[in-house]
């Protein structure tokens, strides 16, 4: 008996010494995966090679990144031990890392079903699909083993990023939901619950979450980066000015240059005011990544509110060069080139604007008007709009539907009385075929103007606004917009507007007070400025912004001031126009503007719960309208 037990070892020890030797014939061939053939009859006769194949072969390969004789060396231990999840994971890891993806998602499953409850294998599994880029089935394989992820919180990441990449933000959530920021084992799982919050529209829960784990010691740009737009989503006063600010810029003192951070840090000082801070780091940004539009766009911005027109139009340029499609980049490099005095290169540029949008049109309004049913379901108005709308209709008993469509009916109806108006100047008669009685609007007006001095007409970004340019127009009612239109326009319409484009707040004030003193009609759209720090109010539970500039010129120069909004009525446009308060002796502007703003949203509250295709749904009160917050929906923590 004895003498068997020795026997058995020697034929171990001599089993485990050929195989150390095959493993240095390995190293020392010309092609270790050639060579690598000898490794399985020498792993048969050794109880656990697997332990020699890992240390000797195995490790120095991925040490000196050889993976091709890594991946070789682990396929052979998982056909000699296939009850060995370990090597079939790293396996799995390897051939991932050389994007072989069938194989790698295979051998990650196999280790997953050897171990069926181990978090950390099912995490494999659906990163290796997000990798590949099979996102949807990276999410299903999630939904099948979200009990593993929540029994084991803190491998949850993978879970949480394939439900995000899926667009399965409610799934992902409810993941984030259940975690305990002050557990966690790191900020890269803090960071993913934040924004997976932040998507399903928990941004209260979010920021709760965010507070804890940097109490907890979890800190890294990228968090910081995720708590900012927790704060910017919620949007209060202090949330943009102060609490999204400070964490960017502790996110940029980890890393500064992240090229996100630097362009949220920059925009977030744009529309905080802070003009001259916001230069930095958006050239910083702007010089790290060249071809991120957005970023450019907003150094633009920060240059000219800065003074810096001429630079501010080259930034344009470069924007338009680089994308000559797109139609928002040539509309701000005219007005940017016409603020810095070049204007034949923006006049140039608004024909070449002028003649595209043209080309798209129908070619007769009536043409345009029948196809705008086709497009409903495109019309790019977000969710959050529309359900915001919905609740302040004056209908209950509205079928959603229907509803729906006749208000992206009226958003798009608007834009292309918008676009006729300015690029079909020889047929603008075809679009007054929808303007209503006007004998009304002549009657309201007469009696105000008769003094000779102005009147201050107060709208906002609601109906068919671009209808009243042609109904004063063919009234004969002198008047002046404020408009975004840049002043090289060429319609018949351009001597009517007051570019907020191209020119200063001063400029654009200065032109006001003339215009009024000059006997106009002055039209301004209360809710809209082209000023990234207008400030705002609160209307209907959302941040609108608010202009009180009508109402202290009202004040100053002691003219009457009228609300104005256009309306569809049976196929055509009318017109609601009620008159604002007038100042009462001896009443100073802040009370007189106080009271005028109530009388002003009262009346725009009764437009807004009228008929859907009245609601324009784009721009000034719309803008900044976000959904309402679902925090009650996960852990109250």
């Amino acid at each position: 008996m004895v003498d068997t037990v020795i026997e058995t070892r020697r034929a171990d020890a001599g089993a485990a010494t050929r195989l150390r030797d095959v493993i240095q014939e390995i190293h020392g061939a010309q092609d270790p995966v050639r060579a690598m053939a000898m490794l399985a009859p020498a792993l048969v006769q050794v109880d656990e090679g697997w332990r020699d194949v890992r240390r000797l072969l195995v490790s120095p390969y991925v040490r000196e990144s050889k993976f091709a004789p890594a991946i070789a060396a682990l396929e052979s231990l998982a056909a000699a031990y296939p009850a060995r999840a370990d090597d079939r994971r790293l396996l799995a890891s390897l051939l991932g890392r050389t994007e072989q993806w069938e194989q790698a998602i295979a051998q990650a499953d196999a280790a997953a079903r050897i171990e069926p409850d181990s978090a950390a294998l099912h995490g494999a599994r659906i990163q290796l699909r997000v990798q590949a880029g099979r996102v949807a089935d990276a999410a299903e394989v999630a939904r099948a083993t979200i009990a593993v992820a929540k029994g084991e919180p803190g491998e949850a990441y993978f879970w949480m990023l394939a439900f995000a990449r899926n667009g399965d933000v409610a799934e992902a959530a409810s993941i984030a939901a259940v975690l305990e920021p002050e557990k966690l084992q790191n900020e890269r799982l803090a960071t993913m619950a934040i924004r997976a919050l932040t998507e399903d529209g928990r941004v209260e829960a979010a920021i709760r979450f965010g507070a804890a784990a940097l109490s907890a010691g979890h800190d890294s740009a990228a968090l910081r980066s995720s708590l900012g737009i927790s704060h910017l989503r919620r949007g209060n006063e202090d949330d943009r000015k102060v609490h999204a600010l400070e964490h960017f810029k502790a996110g940029l003192s980890a890393a500064p240059a992240d090229v996100r951070l630097l362009s949220l840090y920059g925009e977030t000082l744009l529309r905080a005011g802070r003009y001259k801070e916001a230069v930095a780091p958006l050239t910083q940004a702007t010089e790290l990544a060249p071809d991120l539009e957005q970023t450019r766009a907003l150094y633009a911005r920060a240059l000219r509110y800065t003074l810096q027109y001429d630079q501010a139009a080259d930034q344009m340029m470069k924007l338009v060069e680089k994308s000559p499609e797109k139609m928002l980049w040539q509309r701000s490099a005219i007005g940017a080139l016409s603020q810095a005095g070049r204007k034949q290169e923006a006049e140039a540029l608004y024909d070449q604007y002028v003649a595209k949008r043209s080309s798209h049109l129908p070619k007769t309004f009536q043409e345009a008007l029948s196809q705008l049913d086709e497009r409903l379901d495109t019309a790019p108005i977000p969710q959050a709009r529309l359900d915001w709308a919905w609740s302040l209709r004056g209908d209950a008993g509205a079928d959603r539907v229907q509803w729906e469509r006749r208000a992206r009916w009226g958003h798009l109806v608007d834009h292309l009385l918008f676009d006729w108006l300015e690029c079909r100047e020889d047929n603008v008669e075809e679009a007054m075929q929808v303007l209503g009685e006007l004998d009304t609007g002549e009657r309201f007006f007469a009696p105000l103007l008769a003094s000779g001095r102005g009147v201050v007409v107060a709208t906002a970004h609601v109906g068919p606004m671009y209808a009243g340019l042609m109904a004063l127009e063919l009234l004969g009612i002198p008047s002046r917009w404020l408009a975004t239109a840049p002043s090289i326009a060429k319609s018949s319409y351009s001597a009517a507007l007051i570019s907020t484009a191209d020119q200063t707040e001063a400029q654009v004030a200065k032109s006001c007070l003339r215009a009024l003193g000059a006997g106009n009609v002055l039209c301004l759209a209360i809710d809209g400025a082209a000023n990234p720090a207008a400030p705002r109010t609160t209307f209907e539970g959302q941040e609108v912004t608010y202009s009180s500039f009508a109402s202290h010129l009202a004040h100053r120069l002691g003219v009457p001031s009228v609300f104005y909004a256009p309306r569809w009525e049976n196929g055509h446009m009318a017109y609601t126009l009620e008159m604002l308060p007038a100042v009462n002796p001896g009443e100073d502007a802040e009370a007189y503007s106080l009271r005028w703003q109530k009388a002003y949203f009262d009346r725009l509250r009764d437009h807004v719960a009228g008929p859907p295709e009245n609601l324009r749904l784009s721009g000034g009160i719309w803008r900044h309208v976000t959904s309402a917050d679902r925090s009650a929906l996960g852990s109250d923590r």
